[in-house]
């Protein structure tokens, strides 16, 4: 199988983050927290250090949580019936985006807190 040409490749991947955007509660409220985010970084004119960190977690967020879908995608067509070993999966894939959401509150508290108080 040939690769696709390169602009081709980038349009793949944009469609699957507008899929996602379509499909995926989760995934549209941390998108959210992206765009409120971004609205803080500009308001509060948070170093351009602070800001990279903000925005690293916050993608990070967002890459778990296409990852996450995956695993599930992926889960669901192996296996359609329920199966304890499945549920461990998919928990652990969701374990993951919440870990990495957990660290990038704990991130914002520390960022934003000398701007805000």
């Amino acid at each position: 199988m040939r690769k696709p040409p390169l602009h081709k490749s980038f349009w793949n991947a944009i469609k699957g983050v507008i899929w996602m955007l379509n499909s995926e509660r989760n995934f549209q409220i941390e998108v959210l927290a992206l765009l409120i985010n971004l609205l803080l970084i500009v308001y509060l004119k948070v170093t351009p250090v602070e800001a990279s960190i903000i925005l690293i977690v916050s993608f990070a967020v967002l890459s778990l949580e296409i990852l996450n879908t995956c695993v599930e995608k992926i889960c669901d067509l192996i296996q359609p019936e329920y199966d304890i070993r499945i549920k461990i999966i998919k928990d652990l894939a969701a374990g993951s985006v919440f870990l990495m959401a957990v660290a990038s509150v704990f991130i914002g508290i520390l960022v934003y807190a000398k701007y805000l108080f």
